[in-house]
């Protein structure tokens, strides 16, 4: 989710490295301030009863699967 920045600086950004294969949301920054996002990359990841886990950093492949791994378990 893009955020802090125009939307023309945004749709500019997935334009240029083509990353228009996923779907993508601006944010003027309610959004990240509601989760706790101060930086990109940032993950959030979204329980069923509305709690929520926010990640800072990178994870990579191996770490996004894990953590939807324990979403599941839960």
């Amino acid at each position: 989710m893009a955020g802090q920045d125009s939307l023309d600086a945004s749709a500019e950004f997935v334009s240029e490295y083509g990353v228009d294969v996923i779907e993508h949301l601006f944010d003027d920054g309610d959004i990240w301030q509601r989760f706790g996002i101060a930086s990109q990359p940032a993950w959030v990841f979204l329980n069923d009863d509305g709690t929520f886990e926010t990640k800072l950093g990178s994870l990579g492949p191996s770490g996004i699967a894990t953590e939807i791994a324990n979403l599941e378990a839960r």
